[in-house]
This record gives C-alpha cells, structure tokens and sequence, in this order.
C-alpha cells in the first residue's frame, strides 16, 4: 500500500523521488500535446511532472534512481476496452504477460468464449485466473451464453439470475457485449431481463450492433447500452457518435477498422466518445504486430495526431470504467507507463507497474504466474462419426435439388447464395471449385449428428479443416472438399480436447492443441505462436483465404449467429435478421 504523506511530500520536494525519468517527450493526454519533462515517479504513484522550459525543467526533482529518456516518449499504459483472452489461445497469465510487452496494464476481458462452453465454471475460473497479475483484469459478464437461444446450443445457458449472480465476482465492471442486440431491440424477456441487471447493479453495458442504425440504434441506446466496437462504415460511426455512443476502434486479427474510424474522425474532429479495444488477437499475430500498441499505430499511420490517438487508448478508457487514477502521466496517478522510441512504430522498449519496471528492451523482467492451475477438462462430447455424416442426404433419390448457401465476403459477414446440385443415390459428394461442405457438431453433450450446409468462398482447394475455436458456442466447425478427410480432422480433435486441424488425404497436415476448453493452451506466447503460424502456412497453400482474415481465425465466425446476414450451427442455417432457422434446401 502506497503512503499518500510520502508521494505528497516528494512533489514538495522535502523527499527524493524513488525514480526520475529524465528529459523525456511527455505525451500529455489531457491537452494532446508533447514536450520534454522530468517525471517523478514515489512509491506506486507519478508524484510531480516538471515540463521543460529554455532548456531547463521548471522545477528540480532528485531520485534515488534516475533514467535517461532522451529522444525516448513517456506514454500511459494502454487500456483495452474489451478483449477476449480465449482468442489469443492463452490462459491469463501467459496473456498479462504477453500483452505487458506491448505497454498494456489493464484489459476489460470478455469470457463469453469459456462461458459458452463451461458455463458459470468457466467464467469464475478466468476471474480468478487473473486475479494477482501485474496487468490489472477487469471481467465483464457474458450476456449471451447462447448468443441466440432456439438456433444454436452451446454448453450452458445464462438468463438474468445467472448474470446476476456472476456479477458478484471480484474485479467486475459490467455486462459483456450485449450481441443479441435483435432481441435487445424488440425487448424480448431474456434480453430485457439481462439489460436491466447491468441498470440494477450500476455496471455498464457494453455494447455489439453491427450495421444498425436510425430507429433501431436509438432503440438500443434506449435499452441501457452504449458502446460499441463493430461499427463497419465511416456513415455508421459518424452516426453513432453523434447519438452518444462510445465507439471502440478496433484492429483485431479479424476485423480491422482503424483506417474507417480515421476518416469518421475527420469529420468531427472534436469527437470526445472514443475508445479502443482489439477484442480477438491470435497469438502468432500478437507476437508479431503488438497488441494495443497495434491500434494506437495504425490509428496514427490513418492520420489521427498522436496524441490523440494515445488519449483514446488511455484515458478515454480509464473514464469509461471508472479508473480514476490511470490513464494519464500526472501528479497523483498510478506509475503505469511505457518508454517508446518512436510515435510511428510504437514498439514499447520498457514498461512500469506502479513505478516498478516489468519490461526492459521489451522483454519481462519479471516472473508472471498464476496460483490457479489451468482448467483442463475434456469438453470434446461428441457422438460417434463416420463419413456418412459430412456427406448432405437430399428430399430425392437422383435428379437435381436447389440449395440455400452461406457465402462469405470479403469485410467478414455472409450474404444468403442459391446453389443448383445434382443428387446421385440420395446424397451430394460433390460441389463446384469455389464451394465446400461446412458442418457443426455439437461437442456439448448434444448426441446429435453435425448438421451439413454449403460454403462459397472460403478459398479451400483441397483437404478440410476443423476447429473448436467457433464463436460463440464453440461446437465442432469442420469444413471441407471430401467426407474423409472431415471424419480424420474431427477424430484428431476430439482425441486432442480441441483445438485446429488440417487433414489432406488422410494425413494430418497441421495441428494445434487447445486442451483448455478447446480454446486454450496453457503455453506461453513464445511456444504457442509456431503452431498457429505452422497451421496458417499449411491452410494457406491450400488457398484459405477470408478477406484479411488470419487463416486461423478464418472459419471462427461462420456459426457467429449475430453478425449478419447468414451463418450456420449444430441446428441448421441461421437467419440472423429474423433469428430463425432456414431450411437447407429450397422447395
């Protein structure tokens, strides 16, 4: 615990500081300016920051430990508005660490991804998995566990009891991102019911409405909800800034919207209602490109000044939960900072937790664990398969049949397609190049076979490809050109506890195990990262390729059954305007 009497007494200057960061370009994000400073820094908090003037500091400041940071920027530690740590493969500890490296120290996690698989178990495990770490975790309670009841199941069900129970749990600041926003709008019972928790506890609601706008987005801004981080068009943002909404930027592995929110800042420059978040960021992809650091650099690269870019990484979200002392480099806020070269590439050198140096020449000086071992509970309940199961049993014995298909843009959503087959002997085995069968089995307990739609341009040319890493409910994903090699790719899996994998002729060809929930690996991010770079490669020479899309991260989204327009799940195809199930074949 920190003494206040000594922090105060070092900016009178009756004490030493313990630290001085000296001659260093400050960024101050409360006037979106950078000038050179001394910083001191006493016990856990910034105790007196004296800007430079004709060369010299304003006031003296003495430290028992003094560094140099000249030609060096002093910046805040990054705050992420919401993330999944499920996304990155890790568990929390391995993920403190890892983003620690990039200058972020405190995170707003989403465990909606173990939520749907594990339950009320799942989400306590990643609270208390985080608790204790330097990285300071905030939890917001998944709201939609399943996403959409009636069309998908998933390994458990929250309503408003359950939501308000996991509300209790230390460390929690809200309600997860409201993605039904459907029946958020139409004010169905489970829906309302959740909302109103979040309004009864005075946590916030975060918010998830893609391509909603006029009536609707004032009806959901009515319900108690405002935020939001899937806004795709410059006409979107603009539209829900000027109602009131906090826009979260994002550059995720597989959405990036940085380049769109630049130019809707354009356009209101004084825009005061911005965030970031990078919500799901693969392991290899971090490891690479950074983690917040990343969105603060290409906002940067899209022309917001940096400053300001820094400010809606920082401060905006500490105000938006209520972190009074961080977010800032000022007398009397928590000692959270990192120690850049260069505004332009962002790469954090050195990083401070309470005035304490975690990160030097950006590696962890420190060691970061967690008393909580990892979950490891086999959660691959799936019935018996067999080839006759990824093969599609048609209403006829031969002739020809028109079915609704599923296929995938380039900006991550999927658009409804029409496909004309022809049926031998009551099956199809066989579809066009740019076609591929997409199956979900249930790996919930459901015993029920996968249900077996068509696919249009997920780039596979040969072989399938299989994941547990399926938002939201996390089912078995199996996609490919033939029957066989789609039972191969399933069967390695389930032996694995989940994970991804690609099978060609038989032969496995690529693999990553996520024994945790089928969505983690208890590894660090160093040792992880090969495997799912290695998976990319190989999915990658086999012509996998969504948008921008990792190829890890390509075919997680296809049974997200709230982004538009149509995707598929362990129960069918799924109308996500009207939240019904479709039929696969058109009479």
């Amino acid at each position: 615990m920190y003494s206040r009497q000594h922090i105060v007494a070092a900016a009178r200057g009756d004490e030493r500081m313990d630290t001085v960061i000296r001659e260093v370009n400050l960024v101050n994000v409360f006037t979106a300016e950078i000038y050179k400073a001394d910083i001191g820094i006493k016990e856990d908090r910034f105790s007196a920051v004296a800007r430079y003037e004709k060369g010299q500091p304003i006031f003296q400041m003495q430290g028992e430990k003094e560094v140099n940071g000249r030609d060096r920027y002093a910046i805040p530690g990054f705050i992420d508005c919401h993330v999944h740590i499920e996304s990155t493969m890790i568990t929390p500890d391995m993920f403190a660490r890892a983003v620690l490296r990039h200058g972020t120290t405190v995170a707003v996690i989403d465990p909606h991804e173990i939520g749907n698989v594990l339950g009320i178990e799942g989400v306590q495990y990643m609270v208390n998995a985080s608790k204790g770490l330097p990285v300071k975790i905030l939890t917001t309670i998944p709201s939609c566990v399943p996403a959409v009841p009636g069309v998908e199941t998933a390994g458990a069900e929250f309503g408003p009891e359950e939501i308000a129970d996991l509300l209790q749990l230390p460390n929690v600041v809200g309600i997860a991102e409201l993605m039904d926003y459907v029946g958020v709008i139409k004010q169905n019972p489970r829906m309302a019911g959740i909302v109103q928790k979040g309004l009864d506890y005075n946590v916030l609601n975060e918010g998830h409405l893609p391509r909603v706008s006029g009536r609707n987005l004032h009806a959901y801004l009515a319900a108690g909800i405002n935020s939001d981080h899937e806004s795709r068009t410059v006409e979107e943002i603009v539209e829900k800034l000027r109602a009131g909404m906090l826009i979260y930027i994002r550059e995720s592995s597989v959405s990036q919207f940085a380049d769109i929110a630049a130019k809707a800042w354009e356009q209101l420059p004084f825009v005061s209602n911005i965030a970031m978040c990078t919500d799901d960021v693969e392991p290899n992809d971090m490891l690479k490109n950074g983690q917040m650091n990343r969105v603060v650099r290409r906002c940067i690269e899209e022309g917001i000044p940096a400053p300001l870019a820094i400010r809606f990484a920082t401060l905006n979200g500490a105000i938006r939960y209520g972190l009074r002392d961080r977010g800032a480099i000022a007398a009397g806020y928590r000692a959270d900072f990192s120690l850049v070269d260069s505004l332009e590439t962002l790469e954090v050198q050195d990083v401070y937790i309470a005035g304490e140096q975690m990160v030097k020449d950006g590696e962890v000086i420190v060691d970061i664990t967690s008393d909580i071992p990892p979950l490891n509970i086999n959660t691959m309940c799936i019935p018996e398969l067999n080839e006759r199961d990824f093969v599609i049993s048609t209403p006829i014995k031969n002739g020809k049949v028109t079915l609704n298909t599923m296929e995938m843009t380039d900006i991550g959503t999927t658009e409804k397609g029409i496909l004309e087959l022809e049926v031998i002997d009551g099956k199809i085995t066989k579809l066009p190049a740019d076609y591929v069968f997409a199956s979900v089995t249930g790996r919930h307990g459901q015993n029920s076979k996968p249900f077996v739609g068509v696919l249009k341009n997920a780039g596979i040319q040969a072989g399938a490809y299989a994941t547990t890493v399926a938002h939201d409910s996390h089912n078995l994903v199996v996609v490919g050109k033939n029957a066989s090699d789609m039972l191969v790719a399933a069967r390695n899996l389930e032996k694995s506890g989940g994970g991804l994998c690609y099978v060609k002729d038989g032969e496995v060809m690529a693999k990553v195990d996520l024994p945790v929930a089928g969505l983690m690996a208890a590894e660090s991010i160093e040792e992880l990262s090969p495997k799912v770079e290695k998976f990319n490669e190989v999915a990658r020479s086999f012509g996998v390729k969504v948008g921008r899309r990792s190829p890890s991260m390509a075919l997680s989204s296809l049974t997200l059954t709230v982004i538009p327009e149509i995707r598929i799940s362990d129960l069918g195809m799924v109308d996500v305007a009207t939240q019904e199930l479709m039929p696969l074949f058109v009479e």
